[in-house]
């Protein structure tokens, strides 16, 4: 008998066969399983009841829709449903669904005929009338299967390939071309590549098998992709044989070998099935010893437990990513020693499905080197805190005989207790300068140390910035006559009110305005202020002058603490190099900011900017 008389034997005789008769109540339950729908679908009676059709029959991958619709609604009239057997294998069949009564009360009954030969039967003369002639002028390999894996053309090249004669592949199984150890993982991707169809390679990274007639084993190269013939989805497969590891393969495995850390590539049921040759450097194993492990066996064995269902769920999105983000994470030894790790995970499309490659690094080293930095950093927050007490427990101590110096050197001066030839007044006003510039020295210390420690309190009060700068301007004129120059202010109409601290805005433009004085030898300091409306908008102040300006390279110097700035064609300044760092400190605490902008020959522009507080 002919292959074509066998498939419509078959086909004839599944449908004189009696049909398949289940009865399920009105929530969905199997309350009757006939033998027929055992001998279909291979569940016995006892299996069935109490289940629901879609837990025994519903395929691998998404349910295609013709089975939903079937498990939804009434069908009168026949149609045709793919179903998944008990073996894992897949049927189809002829379903009617129409309701009923049982004794529980309201029922469905389904009827079903085995169309699974007369389906391949008629999907095969459809491909071979409209490809025959053309798949076999091809040099490859092809198979084409219907949705129960059930070949429906096998070119004269694939016959060959496995040994078997023209026409003796159809209506076999595909798994029979299938090796027996892949032949269940086999079936699921098979579901779901039915269930998403698209054109790609199988293998990538990974080796394919096919196993002949004889029970010989072929490597293969293998492509898909998917035919909708009449309402039928068929895949074709265009089959190769490739004698030696292609290049890909090749390439892969040096760039595996070649890499720097640990790799191990893992199955998504946990296997392992490729590590680098740093892998068993890191871990102690030899190779045997770990391909066809549980990844797990790499962890300490306090992580054992949770760690499939932290594998899960990167199965289940798997993208490029560092694995236990904000953990820390251990590898563990083949003599029991753990040691931490650092794992990124990338995920590998392969025909077999989606494998998952974990980079592993050991960064012992790393971690003893920020341990130690940890502990140094302890240490300099201690010797800081220390100087900061240090600082605020002796600013009575250092204050107080300075303002005593200063005071009785005013009082000399005055002439009060009696007169002062020419030279003592000279060394009295000598020593009165020095005090108040070691007083300020101590104040600006006291100021930062204050703020680094954040012990500066704020008190945001309604502050009317115009009148402030008015006082200070008035405070500092005479200094800007001494030297000649004009100090002029600029304002608009805008209210210029805002709630903030009046001390700390008064040292920052006290500062600001002195330094522009100071450093301008001829010409002007302009003080202009932007208003605002409360609680609106930002309060701009800018101090401006015409000064010998800054070079960009000093500028990034500028506001870092006991950083002055000469210029060896002017004459020395005093300061103590804090005044511009504390006023930046404090604009900041203020919620503010201050920025300059400058350049050579073009004088200074200080800009503060502040909000409501």
């Amino acid at each position: 008998m002919t292959m074509d008389s066998e498939l419509t034997f078959a086909a004839r005789a599944s449908l004189k066969s009696p049909p398949a008769r289940v009865t399920t109540s009105d929530t969905g339950r199997i309350v009757q399983w006939d033998a027929a729908a055992e001998r279909i679908f291979g569940y016995t009676e006892r299996d069935a009841q109490g289940r629901t059709l879609r837990e025994l029959l519903a395929p691998r991958g998404d349910c295609p829709d013709s089975f939903e619709r079937a498990m939804a609604s009434d069908l009168p009239e026949a149609a045709e449903v793919l179903c998944r057997c008990r073996n894992g294998s897949s049927v189809f069949i002829s379903l009617t669904v129409t309701p009923g009564q049982c004794a529980d009360g309201a029922a469905l009954w389904y009827t079903a005929h085995d169309l699974t030969a007369a389906r391949v039967l008629r999907d095969s003369k459809l491909v071979e009338s409209k490809f025959g002639i053309v798949l076999e002028s091809v040099p490859d390999g092809i198979l084409i299967v219907n949705a129960t894996g059930h070949i429906v053309l096998a070119n004269a090249q694939a016959s060959r390939l496995f040994g078997y004669e023209p026409g003796e592949l159809r209506g076999v199984g595909l798994d029979m071309l299938v090796p027996h150890r892949l032949r269940e993982s086999h079936g699921i991707h098979r579901a779901h590549y039915f269930a998403q169809p698209r054109p790609r390679s199988m293998g990538s990274g990974v080796e394919l098998f096919g196993r002949c007639k004889d029970g010989t084993e072929l490597r293969l190269e293998i492509s898909l992709n998917a035919l909708e013939l009449d309402g039928s989805r068929l895949v074709m497969s265009a089959v190769r044989e490739i004698s030696d590891r292609s290049k890909a393969d090749q390439r892969f495995k040096q760039l595996l070998e070649s890499a720097p850390y640990a790799k191990v590539i893992v199955e998504d049921n946990g296997k392992i099935i490729i590590v680098n040759s740093q892998t068993l450097k890191l871990f102690g194993y030899a190779r045997d010893e770990l391909v066809g492990q549980d990844v797990e066996v790499l962890l300490p064995e306090r992580y054992r437990g949770k760690h499939p269902s932290h594998r899960m769920l990167f199965s289940a999105d798997p993208q490029l990513r560092p694995m236990g983000p904000g953990l820390e994470l251990y590898g563990r030894r083949k003599d029991g020693t753990e040691f931490p790790v650092e794992i990124s995970l990338s995920p590998l499309e392969t025909e077999t499905g989606v494998l998952v490659s974990a980079a592993i690094r050991d960064v012992s080293e790393r971690k003893r080197f920020e341990q130690a930095l940890h502990e140094k950093n302890l240490q300099l927050e201690s010797a800081s805190r220390a100087k900061d007490r240090f600082l605020a427990n002796m600013s009575h101590e250092l204050r107080t005989p300075l303002n005593a110096i200063i005071g009785f050197t005013g009082t000399l001066l005055m002439k009060l207790p009696g007169p002062l030839t020419a030279d003592q007044d000279a060394q009295l006003q000598t020593v009165q300068t020095s005090a108040r510039h070691l007083l300020a020295l101590i104040n600006d210390l006291l100021d930062v140390a204050k703020i680094e420690a954040e012990k500066i309190d704020v008190r945001a009060d309604p502050t009317d910035c115009r009148q402030l700068l008015k006082e200070i301007a008035m405070t500092l004129q005479p200094a800007a006559k001494l030297k000649g120059l004009e100090l002029r202010m600029e304002e608009t109409d805008t209210p210029a009110i805002i709630r903030t601290d009046r001390r700390l805005l008064s040292q920052i433009l006290f500062n600001l305005i002195d330094n522009a004085i100071k450093f301008t030898e001829h010409g002007s300091v302009t003080i202009s202020l932007v208003g605002c409306a409360p609680g609106k908008e930002d309060l701009i102040i800018e101090v401006r002058d015409s000064g010998r300006g800054i070079g960009i390279e000093d500028q990034a110097k500028l506001f870092q603490p006991f950083s002055r700035i000469e210029n060896a064609d002017a004459p020395p300044t005093a300061g103590t190099g804090l005044g511009l760092h504390l006023s930046r400190k404090l604009a900041e605490r203020l919620g503010g900011t201050l920025q300059c902008a400058s350049s050579p020959g073009a004088g200074s522009t200080f800009t503060l900017r502040l909000v409501q507080r």
